[in-house]
């Protein structure tokens, strides 16, 4: 995380807001790091396995925000859609943003989407694919790089959802 602090600091000339560990209790057995901006944005950056993320959109402190960005990867078709069905109950106006899937090889050689999570790439820290287009771009401004970095999720169930025509 003092990494991302760091390299966040050099990209956009300014000093990012330290990461303080969640201090109460919820139904999520985990300890969560979380940090609170100053620039007006209501929005979440979850950066977790899939599963984590539905639970963690599920809580209506954040299904209640402007948007929500996801750097995680679809391990089943329509993960994304369904989460943001689920927030759209509580707040229709939200936006979710997914990070951008690759289609990888596993060892067993199983195929799957994935965020190149094990790339460490120019910032010496494992990034996904999303958060470095999101560092390169943030002097655009924040969603300015989101809008490079993430995929907004559309409400509509569109052809590539099911693998058809992009």
């Amino acid at each position: 995380m003092s990494a991302r602090l760091q390299y966040i600091h050099s990209v956009a000339n300014i000093t990012a807001t330290e990461w303080m560990a969640t201090q109460k209790r919820t139904d999520l057995p985990k300890t969560f790091f979380y940090c609170m901006t100053n620039d007006g944005l209501n929005g979440t950056f979850i950066t977790a396995h899939i599963d984590e993320v539905y639970q963690l959109c599920s809580l209506q402190e954040i299904a209640l925000c402007d948007f929500v960005i996801a750097n995680t990867c679809i391990w089943k078709k329509s993960s994304n859609k369904q989460i943001l069905y689920c927030m759209m109950q509580i707040n229709k106006q939200i936006e979710l943003w997914f990070s951008k899937q690759a289609l990888t090889v596993e060892k067993n050689y199983n195929l799957r989407q994935s965020t190149l999570l094990s790339n460490v790439g120019e910032f010496g820290f494992n990034s996904s694919l999303s958060e470095r287009l999101l560092f390169s771009n943030r002097r655009k401004g924040f969603m300015e790089a989101v809008s490079v970095a993430f995929n907004k999720v559309s409400p509509i169930i569109l052809p590539e959802d099911y693998g058809g025509i992009i």
